[in-house]
């Protein structure tokens, strides 16, 4: 299994209100929920909205597939043609999707928030240590320093130009990962198509979650929070409304057997995230509660203390290792 779909894996069993719960708890009578399930980035995914109105519902929902179809063209590092891929390729990508410049936007202000814990260049470090420990799936030890070192030479958010014609490396070496923000922006764009279209209950979870509305019981969503099942603490239940929420931990996607080496690397030291078992952000929108919670993962408690302080329209919610 790849880091994507490890990835999405825990942000959907992070979410503690499954569509079985949505469908059979208390809703108004006169609404019905209608569920799309699929595959989004190559992880499964699903949104439910509550109708009255079945059949429109079910075009709406087309709508939505088309154009989760049209942004994995963009974003997926499994479509060798998708627009990522051909940028890390060729170091450029011209006439971009008008996608690119508020994702890139996203991504800048993800970064300075994080004081550079979430920089979607970072694909070169997950890349070596993948190899590593595909090659010598048995050992507890990363990579040299000194691999770590030149690789993280590669890396640099500063280095990639983004402009409405044309996105550019001007740095050699850099590859892009957006595994850390493409499905929370995806997600927004889901939610805003339901939105527009005049729906008002509606939960989307497609790798990140986002909730339009209250649920039709007129109370908040309840989502919980999963916790490492060798940890005995209490999961919280984070109640949301027009709000989203992402969840990172480096116990859904290890590395190494033990566990110690993860998909979550801290671009400034390229050594796996060691702060947090689990962290989550609930967020206005999917995009930022996604980055937030990859980069905040790398991030000491004094940072936290900070952005909670200074960002007061976030909710962190960390669980230190036991």
């Amino acid at each position: 299994m790849n880091r994507r779909r490890f990835i999405s894996i825990l942000a959907t069993s992070a979410c503690g209100l499954g569509l079985k719960q949505i469908a059979s708890a208390e809703q108004a009578p006169q609404l019905q929920p209608v569920t799309w399930r699929g595959f989004t980035l190559g992880a499964e995914g699903s949104f439910t909205l509550y109708t009255e109105n079945g059949p429109r519902a079910h075009k709406i929902l087309q709508v939505c597939f088309r154009e989760i179809r049209r942004l994995e063209a963009v974003f997926s590092l499994y479509n060798s043609q998708s627009e990522i891929c051909r940028l890390n390729r060729d170091g450029q990508l011209l006439t971009p999707s008008p996608d690119w410049l508020p994702l890139c936007a996203a991504i800048s202000n993800a970064h300075q928030l994080t004081g550079g814990g979430f920089d979607p260049t970072v694909q070169p470090l997950w890349q070596i240590y993948a190899a590593h420990f595909k090659a010598q799936p048995n050992v507890s030890t990363g990579p040299t320093a000194e691999k770590i070192a030149a690789t993280r030479a590669q890396t640099g958010w500063q280095y990639v130009d983004y402009q409405n014609n044309q996105i550019k490396f001007s740095h050699p070496g850099l590859q892009l990962t957006l595994n850390g923000i493409a499905q929370g922006y995806i997600t927004d764009r889901i939610s805003q198509i339901l939105q527009d279209a005049g729906y008002q209950n509606v939960l989307v979870e497609l790798g990140e979650t986002r909730a339009i509305g209250p649920h039709p019981a007129e109370r908040p969503w309840n989502i919980a929070l999963q916790t490492p099942a060798d940890d005995n603490a209490t999961q919280p239940v984070i109640p949301l409304e027009n709000q989203a929420i992402a969840t990172s931990a480096g116990y859904g996607s290890p590395l190494s057997k033990d566990g110690r080496f993860h998909h979550l690397i801290d671009p400034r030291s390229g050594q796996p995230a060691a702060n947090w078992s689990r962290l989550s952000v609930v967020a206005p929108t999917a995009t930022q509660a996604d980055a937030l919670s990859t980069g905040l993962s790398c991030a000491n408690a004094t940072t936290l203390e900070r952005v909670k302080r200074d960002q007061p329209g976030l909710q962190i919610y960390s669980l230190a290792h036991s």
